[in-house]
């Protein structure tokens, strides 16, 4: 493999700060997606112990299967008679999983010890990190040696043609090239700026995606096939193996100015007090075994480097890279906040009140009419990757106690059903709401239906979200109560699968409290339209804010 342009060594700026709060929401929004794959369960000791406990180690895709062939050949004193089960999952995954709690691992190596603060943001218990690095990586361009890359920075890579970046939301991977272009440009305040606007198209690619994009191997053969080039690690590009001769074409670059370095730090993340202090003990003895020599060994044999981020003694690789690093990660967590924006797509369920005081005059026309005409403006501007649906509620609308009526389920717009769009479809249905207005206003029981209706069909690549329009208050009195509401939906409420519920109130007769509480409670906004004219302005911008407090 041919070695990589890359600067010359200079001062290393080591950490990145925990904060990550701009993308806690999208992220959390985003959060959005992968499977955890289990490796290989680390072999227990029964024999030399009394008793074996089992412990999960969750690890980004890139180093699990190293792990899992160090972790297997310690003997039981040194992991204290502890079974540890190696997995494979990205690091947005865990971060994630961590706010629900029941699904945590005891034990987390994500690629970036950046996911650490996010993580701990939502997590259900605490997040300890025991080692900062038990190895290293420096992001690569990828590609085949004729296809090589010229970029004199990290901002110029970012605008390579059909560059490969992968999802930011996932894996500090996808970060760091945006992480890489604000650090070079951080004395000049007008680079942040640059880099954002180098992220619209990448991020509109991402918008239209059916898909994740492929990392790791898969996206490496894909540039061996199809040329182009990839946003990777060193260690990727060094242990491809490849179809047939293909992996021969593979090389590795770095712009002159540098790079970031994904550093694999050991965190302990088992959420239960007991456990967690137990985790912790197992933790220190994993340490041990990974920074011996036997398990450096193995790992620089799979194309990692050390935690100091020294290049390889082979000489194989991009050779000495300066690390960049942003001095302050707000301009980071700005950008990423904006990706989420511009990346997600809208998936809503859109649930219009139809109770009798919908028919109330608003000026020449009715509450419901102004209503309606909102629902149609915002169906006919947004793209085809929105998905949305449309209930109708009142009280008892449904037959029986269920107080809401199912108008269209879930779909993507360009999705034809008998001949017509969704979007054809919605603007239809919408146009019929009138005819079924009566009765009085069913606003907790819909909104909670509507809440687990659209978390328990969640699509990890888009903002989930809840949009009601009313124009009162509850009026079911056999409905739950609005305490009870906030309690199940604060409950429900799943940082791996976040559903935010977005309220509009019509017109100063809304409950305009208890509106902005059942927002609240889920990351979501609230909106009223005091005058009745507004109804439409205020419902594409909710939509357009998907969801921002």
């Amino acid at each position: 493999m041919a070695g990589g342009r890359h600067s010359s060594a200079g001062p290393e700026r080591g950490g990145r700060s925990p904060g990550f709060y701009a993308v806690c929401a999208a992220v959390v929004i985003g959060l959005v997606a992968s499977v955890v794959v289990v490796v290989q369960a680390v072999r227990s000791w029964a024999d030399d112990c009394d008793q074996v406990t089992d412990y999960t180690l969750a690890a980004d895709p890139s180093i699990a299967p190293a792990l899992s062939s160090i972790l297997g050949e310690v003997n039981d004193t040194d992991l204290g008679c502890a079974n540890v089960a190696v997995s494979a999952a990205t690091s947005g995954d865990i971060a994630g999983r961590l706010g629900k709690g029941t699904d945590a691992p005891d034990l987390w190596i994500p690629d970036t010890g950046a996911w650490v603060g996010k993580a701990a943001l939502t997590a259900a218990g605490p997040v300890e990190v025991m080692t900062g690095s038990i190895a290293s990586s420096p992001v690569v361009l990828a590609s085949r040696e004729e296809d090589a890359p010229t970029s004199p920075t990290w901002l110029a890579a970012l605008q390579i043609k059909n560059i490969q970046l992968g999802n930011p939301l996932v894996t500090g991977v996808a970060q760091a090239p945006i992480n890489a272009a604000l650090a070079e440009g951080q004395a000049d305040p007008v680079s942040a700026g640059t880099v954002r606007a180098a992220l619209v198209p990448l991020a509109q690619e991402e918008s239209a995606r059916t898909a994740d994009e492929p990392i790791g191997e898969e996206m490496l053969q894909g540039v061996v096939d199809n040329g182009g080039v990839a946003v990777a690690t060193e260690q990727s590009v060094l242990d491809f193996s490849g179809d047939g001769d293909g992996a021969r074409t593979l090389t590795a670059t770095v712009p002159p100015t540098g790079s970031n370095f994904m550093n694999f730090p050991l965190v302990v993340t088992a959420p239960a007090p007991d456990r967690h202090y137990r985790a912790t003990q197992v933790a220190r003895a994993v340490a041990a075994v990974l920074g011996g020599e036997d398990a450096r060994a193995v790992l620089a044999e799979n194309g990692f480097r050390g935690p100091d981020g020294s290049p390889p003694a082979d000489g194989r690789g991009v050779g000495r890279v300066t690390k960049l690093a942003l001095e302050d990660e707000t301009a980071l967590q700005d950008a990423l906040g904006g990706w989420a924006l511009m990346a997600l797509p809208i998936r809503t369920l859109v649930a219009i009140d139809v109770s009798g005081s919908m028919e109330t005059p608003a000026g020449n026309r009715s509450r419901m009419d102004l209503t309606v005409d909102a629902a149609l403006a915002g169906n006919a501007m947004f793209p085809d990757s929105v998905s949305a649906g449309l209930w109708a509620f009142s009280q008892g609308l449904g037959g029986g106690p269920q107080d809401y009526k199912e108008m269209v389920p879930i779909r993507r717009y360009d999705t034809v059903v008998d001949g017509l769009t969704q979007r054809q479809l919605m603007a239809q249905q919408a146009g019929k709401v009138d005819a079924l207005i009566g009765g009085g206003t069913g606003l907790y029981d819909t909104t909670l239906a509507a809440f687990r209706t659209v978390q328990e069909t969640y699509d990890p690549r888009a903002v989930n979200s809840v949009i009601i329009l009313t124009d009162g208050a509850n009026e079911d009195p056999d409905s739950i109560t609005k305490e009870q509401l906030l309690s199940i939906l604060q409950r429900e409420m799943d940082p791996a699968r976040p559903v935010i519920i977005v309220t509009i109130g019509i017109t100063d007769d809304a409950d305009a409290v208890t509106l902005a509480e059942i927002s609240r409670v889920t990351g979501g906004s609230s909106y009223v339209a005091k005058d009745p004219a507004d109804i439409a302005n205020v419902f594409v911008n909710a939509l357009a804010a998907r969801g921002r407090r």
